[in-house]
Protein backbone atom coordinates (compact mmCIF):
# COMPACT_ATOMS: atom_id res chain seq x y z
CA UNK A 1 0.00 0.00 0.00
CA UNK A 2 0.98 3.41 -0.60
CA UNK A 3 1.62 6.07 1.91
CA UNK A 4 0.32 8.88 -0.17
CA UNK A 5 -3.11 8.48 -1.19
CA UNK A 6 -3.17 11.36 -3.64
CA UNK A 7 -3.27 9.60 -6.63
CA UNK A 8 -5.73 6.85 -5.22
CA UNK A 9 -8.07 10.03 -4.52
CA UNK A 10 -7.43 11.42 -8.02
CA UNK A 11 -8.44 8.77 -9.74
CA UNK A 12 -11.50 7.93 -7.73
CA UNK A 13 -12.75 11.56 -8.25
CA UNK A 14 -11.64 10.84 -12.22
CA UNK A 15 -14.45 8.19 -12.48
CA UNK A 16 -12.78 5.20 -10.98
CA UNK A 17 -14.64 4.33 -7.56
CA UNK A 18 -13.06 1.10 -6.94
CA UNK A 19 -10.38 3.34 -5.56
CA UNK A 20 -11.92 3.10 -2.61
CA UNK A 21 -11.65 -0.56 -1.60
CA UNK A 22 -8.23 0.59 -1.32
CA UNK A 23 -8.73 3.40 0.86
CA UNK A 24 -10.82 1.02 3.14
CA UNK A 25 -8.74 -1.58 3.39
CA UNK A 26 -6.03 0.45 4.20
CA UNK A 27 -7.95 2.37 6.60
CA UNK A 28 -10.66 0.41 8.09
CA UNK A 29 -8.74 -1.25 11.39
CA UNK A 30 -7.84 2.14 12.41
CA UNK A 31 -10.65 4.00 11.73
CA UNK A 32 -13.27 1.37 13.55
CA UNK A 33 -10.90 1.27 16.40
CA UNK A 34 -11.01 5.03 16.56
CA UNK A 35 -14.62 4.77 16.83
CA UNK A 36 -14.36 1.83 19.14
CA UNK A 37 -12.86 4.55 21.54
CA UNK A 38 -15.70 6.26 21.41
CA UNK A 39 -18.54 3.86 21.06
CA UNK A 40 -17.09 1.49 23.11
CA UNK A 41 -19.02 -1.47 21.36
CA UNK A 42 -17.24 -3.15 18.64
CA UNK A 43 -20.94 -3.34 16.52
CA UNK A 44 -21.34 0.61 16.79
CA UNK A 45 -17.86 0.83 15.71
CA UNK A 46 -18.62 -0.91 13.27
CA UNK A 47 -21.47 0.75 12.13
CA UNK A 48 -20.16 4.22 12.63
CA UNK A 49 -17.07 3.45 11.03
CA UNK A 50 -19.10 2.38 7.65
CA UNK A 51 -21.08 5.57 7.91
CA UNK A 52 -17.74 8.19 7.78
CA UNK A 53 -16.28 6.21 5.24
CA UNK A 54 -19.40 6.56 3.10
CA UNK A 55 -19.48 10.45 4.68
CA UNK A 56 -15.97 10.49 3.46
CA UNK A 57 -16.46 9.07 0.11
CA UNK A 58 -19.80 11.63 -0.59
CA UNK A 59 -17.50 14.49 0.54
CA UNK A 60 -14.33 13.25 -1.47
CA UNK A 61 -14.55 16.36 -3.69
CA UNK A 62 -14.00 18.31 -0.58
CA UNK A 63 -10.38 17.31 0.25
CA UNK A 64 -8.85 20.46 -0.15
CA UNK A 65 -5.18 18.32 0.03
CA UNK A 66 -3.74 20.54 2.87
CA UNK A 67 -3.44 17.85 5.09
CA UNK A 68 -3.12 14.05 4.95
CA UNK A 69 -6.24 12.04 3.59
CA UNK A 70 -6.05 10.23 6.86
CA UNK A 71 -6.26 13.28 8.78
CA UNK A 72 -9.09 14.19 7.51
CA UNK A 73 -10.66 10.62 7.60
CA UNK A 74 -10.11 10.92 11.13
CA UNK A 75 -11.53 13.74 12.15
CA UNK A 76 -14.57 12.85 9.90
CA UNK A 77 -14.38 9.81 11.75
CA UNK A 78 -14.45 11.19 15.24
CA UNK A 79 -17.21 13.61 13.94
CA UNK A 80 -19.56 10.91 13.38
CA UNK A 81 -18.50 8.98 16.67
CA UNK A 82 -19.51 11.94 18.53
CA UNK A 83 -23.23 12.30 16.56
CA UNK A 84 -23.45 8.80 16.70
CA UNK A 85 -23.19 8.98 20.66
CA UNK A 86 -24.91 12.36 20.48
CA UNK A 87 -27.62 10.60 19.01
CA UNK A 88 -28.27 7.80 22.11
CA UNK A 89 -27.45 10.18 24.56
CA UNK A 90 -30.51 11.98 22.94
CA UNK A 91 -32.61 8.97 23.53
CA UNK A 92 -31.29 8.67 27.44
CA UNK A 93 -31.75 12.65 27.64
CA UNK A 94 -35.60 11.77 27.00
CA UNK A 95 -36.24 10.37 30.38
CA UNK A 96 -36.63 12.54 33.00
CA UNK A 97 -34.73 13.03 36.84
CA UNK A 98 -36.46 9.99 37.95
CA UNK A 99 -36.23 7.52 35.10
CA UNK A 100 -32.39 8.00 35.27
CA UNK A 101 -33.17 7.32 38.95
CA UNK A 102 -35.31 4.26 38.72
CA UNK A 103 -38.34 5.74 40.29
CA UNK A 104 -40.23 4.75 37.53
CA UNK A 105 -44.10 3.71 37.95
CA UNK A 106 -45.09 0.48 36.59
CA UNK A 107 -48.41 0.42 37.25
CA UNK A 108 -51.47 0.91 34.69
CA UNK A 109 -53.08 4.30 33.94
CA UNK A 110 -55.72 3.51 36.17
CA UNK A 111 -53.86 2.81 39.55
CA UNK A 112 -52.20 5.76 38.82
CA UNK A 113 -54.84 7.84 39.70
CA UNK A 114 -55.76 7.00 42.87
CA UNK A 115 -55.27 9.67 45.91
CA UNK A 116 -52.50 7.08 47.29
CA UNK A 117 -50.10 7.34 44.25
CA UNK A 118 -51.00 11.48 43.81
CA UNK A 119 -49.50 11.25 47.25
CA UNK A 120 -46.55 9.48 46.65
CA UNK A 121 -45.62 11.27 43.34
CA UNK A 122 -45.80 14.16 45.27
CA UNK A 123 -44.00 13.06 48.08
CA UNK A 124 -41.27 11.66 45.23
CA UNK A 125 -41.62 15.15 43.63
CA UNK A 126 -40.94 17.23 46.51
CA UNK A 127 -37.97 14.48 48.32
CA UNK A 128 -36.07 15.24 44.57
CA UNK A 129 -36.67 18.41 44.99
CA UNK A 130 -34.86 19.32 48.24
CA UNK A 131 -32.01 16.66 46.96
CA UNK A 132 -31.74 18.73 43.61
CA UNK A 133 -31.65 22.60 45.99
CA UNK A 134 -28.68 20.80 47.86
CA UNK A 135 -26.71 20.53 45.03
CA UNK A 136 -23.58 22.72 44.48
CA UNK A 137 -24.94 25.61 42.60
CA UNK A 138 -22.96 24.53 39.29
CA UNK A 139 -24.05 20.84 39.15
CA UNK A 140 -27.78 22.18 39.81
CA UNK A 141 -27.32 24.44 37.11
CA UNK A 142 -26.23 21.96 34.85
CA UNK A 143 -29.68 19.85 35.80
CA UNK A 144 -31.79 22.73 35.34
CA UNK A 145 -30.34 23.68 31.60
CA UNK A 146 -30.81 20.28 31.14
CA UNK A 147 -34.11 18.60 32.53
CA UNK A 148 -35.67 21.79 33.61
CA UNK A 149 -35.58 23.86 31.05
CA UNK A 150 -35.08 20.88 28.44
CA UNK A 151 -31.94 22.72 26.07
CA UNK A 152 -29.61 20.57 24.38
CA UNK A 153 -25.79 20.72 25.39
CA UNK A 154 -24.39 22.80 22.62
CA UNK A 155 -27.28 25.41 23.85
CA UNK A 156 -25.92 24.88 27.65
CA UNK A 157 -22.47 25.10 26.76
CA UNK A 158 -22.77 28.04 24.76
CA UNK A 159 -24.91 29.38 27.58
CA UNK A 160 -22.59 28.77 30.54
CA UNK A 161 -19.55 29.23 28.77
CA UNK A 162 -18.54 26.00 29.06
CA UNK A 163 -16.47 23.55 26.59
CA UNK A 164 -19.58 20.48 25.92
CA UNK A 165 -17.23 18.12 27.95
CA UNK A 166 -17.33 19.77 30.90
CA UNK A 167 -21.45 20.08 30.50
CA UNK A 168 -21.60 16.43 30.41
CA UNK A 169 -19.38 15.64 32.87
CA UNK A 170 -20.97 17.94 35.38
CA UNK A 171 -24.17 16.72 34.63
CA UNK A 172 -23.17 13.28 35.27
CA UNK A 173 -22.06 14.15 38.68
CA UNK A 174 -25.32 15.71 39.68
CA UNK A 175 -27.12 12.92 38.26
CA UNK A 176 -25.01 10.56 40.14
CA UNK A 177 -25.15 12.91 42.93
CA UNK A 178 -29.03 12.68 43.06
CA UNK A 179 -28.76 9.04 42.38
CA UNK A 180 -26.85 8.43 45.53
CA UNK A 181 -28.84 10.36 47.76
CA UNK A 182 -31.87 8.77 46.44
CA UNK A 183 -30.59 5.44 47.22
CA UNK A 184 -29.57 6.30 50.59
CA UNK A 185 -32.92 8.02 51.33
CA UNK A 186 -35.18 4.71 49.94
CA UNK A 187 -32.58 2.14 52.66
CA UNK A 188 -33.18 4.55 55.48
CA UNK A 189 -37.13 4.53 54.94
Amino acid sequence: MIDDDSEIIESILSGDPSGYEVIIKKYQARIISLCYRYTKNYHDAEEVAQESFLRAYKSLGKFRYDSKFYSWLHRISVNCSLNYINSKEKLKEKETISDNIGLNMQEDSTSLETPYNAYNMEDIAEKIGKLYENLPDDLKLMIKYRDIDDMTYDEIASKAKLPIGTVRSRLHRARDILLREIETNTEDE
